[in-house]
């Protein structure tokens, strides 16, 4: 099935770039561009029925920018995904589109390899903007993401994330922060919500100078955390297992998390699971693994 992108650039030399880049993604893949908001709207309009799966859009331009063209869309009902590039990395913007029904955003420049993986993600997932989720963040280092069962906030979530860079959280603890969302996110949304989209998740990350809080909520029922088998004591018995009853293969993922974490705790109900991670200072007895940056 073919994907219909709109490149939206007032810059024409920046905006061929940015629209060959597209083309490039594949033979079925049809780019069309714009030089502003007002633009992009009137062709967004005449595409009808076709419409566009994504919409590639710089930030600032003449007539329309970026942000006002973002809530022109949401409140036409736009039914494709949304992609902000800024030349300026302030995170009060990116919030305000993230929140607005952005799935992800990047800063100038950018190059070939960020715009074809962010292009190909969005057209894969298709978090589209009439997705609502709540997006709450402090520049103290607390980041929450809330929103009905779906992928698509979770995959906005991880875009989110991103902002920790400006924390200077090192590795390999940011990998393991990220990993341990990106496992306890899914596991909420397939087994905690059963795929309920009219229940909602929570995502939420605390940065405090020696530990990472991550808490990842649920309307489900629930379960016991301590019935949970460990696949590494029979790992054919437990591929198996998850065969016959229908899970997808893993299942391996509570597992390394409890192994990469420090601390791993669920609730009383078994639907709020809170992952600590501790950092150790960047040399000596003094200084924070994690400094605001």
């Amino acid at each position: 099935m073919s994907h219909r992108i709109l490149v939206v650039e007032d810059m024409p030399a920046l905006r061929e770039h940015f629209a060959e880049t597209m083309a490039e993604l594949g033979d079925d893949v049809v780019v069309d561009e714009a030089g502003d908001g007002v633009e992009a709207l009137e062709k967004v309009e005449a595409a009808g029925e076709r419409g566009y799966d994504l919409v590639l859009t710089d930030i600032t331009m003449p007539r329309m920018d970026g942000e006002s063209l973002l809530h022109e869309l949401r409140a036409r009902n736009f039914s494709g995904a949304v992609i902000v590039l800024t030349a300026h990395g302030q995170d009060e913007l990116i919030i305000r589109c993230l929140r607005a029904g952005a799935c992800d955003y990047l800063i100038k420049p950018v190059t070939i390899d960020e715009l074809q993986v962010a292009a190909t993600t969005a057209l894969q997932h298709m978090p589209s903007l009439d997705t609502e989720i709540d997006v709450d963040y402090d520049a103290g280092g607390w980041f929450e993401v809330s929103g009905k069962s779906d992928y698509a906030v979770l995959y906005r979530y991880r875009r989110f994330l991103t902002l920790l860079d400006s924390f200077q959280l090192t590795e390999p603890a940011a990998s393991e922060v990220r990993l341990t969302l990106e496992e306890l996110g899914r596991n909420a949304i397939e087994w905690g919500n059963r795929g309920d989209g009219d229940k909602m998740v929570r995502f939420s990350c605390r940065i405090l100078p020696y530990k990472v809080i991550v808490q990842i909520a649920d309307e489900g029922e629930g379960f016991n955390p301590h019935e949970l088998p460990d696949p590494s004591s029979d790992p054919f018995a437990h591929i198996e297992n998850r065969r016959e009853s229908g899970k997808r293969m893993g299942g391996y993922g509570v597992h390394l998390i409890k192994n990469i974490m420090d601390k791993v705790t669920w609730n009383a109900k078994g639907n709020v699971v809170v992952a600590i991670k501790y950092l150790k200072p960047t040399g000596g007895d003094s200084g924070p693994y994690v400094t605001p940056g």
